[in-house]
């Protein structure tokens, strides 16, 4: 009994073919398909490298020649390989799936609380896919700024408000924002970001300064030193010093005789108002000093007897 041989063909000419729309994050839906030619025995799929299995999203034909994932998720994205086999060759087909999404988690990176007069950045950022664009409005007011980054050049009172950062998707068609309260105040700096301080550029020169200054005085001082001038200045200051307080002495002095002068004055002035006063009560004196004596009644001598 002979057995009969089988004759396999070389496969070729394998490819994949996946959706032509784009794919959005929980709406979408993805399809793949496989084609090739010759013997094929055996179709394999793989994602990134590693086997692809079936899951509550993911349906395999039942000649496993195409895969369908429904819906789509972020996870999905990555390269997808189709592999046919036979036992005298085999081929291999790729294909690059993209999920789109977002934007979400939009953040503003930057300076809470800034000096009056610095240069401020804030920096917006999003995760998206594709990358999101960007748009600013300043307390509710666009700004024409289309970039992730806000930049005040120099701040002054008027940009203290409330800064939100629009991001977009052209894909999904979505967007998200986010804001970001910033104050302008004058010295202090602080904040979230420390805005305050002063720059490099600024403590070198109060440094250099400084240094000059002291470099200054010491030079004086070596120079006076040298030209005995320090202690001629000492003597004039002492001469100085020791004059006037001799002209305080004698002011004290002349003021001590001039006090004890006023108050003796003082003294014989009230003795003599008293004297004055004494003698004005003795002069002041009443003509007649004793009563004036009631006048004598007449005396009533008794009528003589009438004789009948």
């Amino acid at each position: 009994m002979h057995k009969s041989a089988v004759i396999c063909k070389n496969i070729t000419n394998v490819s994949l073919i996946g959706p032509e729309e784009s794919l959005i994050e929980g709406e979408s839906s993805a399809n793949i398909s496989s084609e090739g030619t010759g013997s094929i025995l055996s179709v394999q799929w793989m994602k990134n490298n590693s086997p692809l299995s079936t899951s509550n999203s993911i349906i395999f034909s039942s000649d496993n020649r195409s895969v369908s994932i429904s819906p789509v998720q972020r996870s999905d994205s990555g390269e997808y390989q189709c592999t046919y086999r036979n036992p005298v060759s085999s081929e291999t087909a790729k294909l690059n799936l993209i999920i789109n999404y977002g934007p979400e988690e939009v953040s503003v990176k930057g300076e809470d609380v800034v000096d009056l007069g610095v240069r401020v950045s804030l920096s917006c950022s999003a995760n998206s896919e594709p990358s999101a664009s960007f748009s600013w409005k300043f307390n509710g007011a666009d700004t024409n700024v289309t970039t992730d980054t806000f930049t005040i050049n120099e701040t002054d009172f008027t940009h203290s408000g409330d800064y939100i950062c629009t991001a977009w998707n052209n894909v999904t068609k979505r967007n998200a924002s986010k804001k970001h309260a910033l104050l302008v105040k004058v010295g202090g700096g602080g904040g979230g970001g420390g805005g305050g301080g002063l720059s490099s550029g600024a403590i070198a020169g109060i440094v250099i300064g400084v240094l000059v200054a002291v470099a200054g005085i010491c030079g004086l001082i070596v120079y006076l030193t040298k030209t005995n001038k320090i202690p001629k200045l000492n003597q004039q200051r002492k001469g100085q010093a020791s004059g006037a307080a001799q002209s305080r002495q004698e002011t004290k002095a002349r003021g001590d005789g001039t006090i004890l002068g006023k108050m003796s004055e003082h003294i014989y002035e009230n003795d003599k108002h008293e004297n004055e006063h004494e003698n004005m009560y003795e002069n002041v004196k009443p003509e007649n000093s004793r009563r004036p004596r009631a006048p004598t009644p007449p005396q009533v001598s008794n009528p003589p007897p009438v004789r009948r």
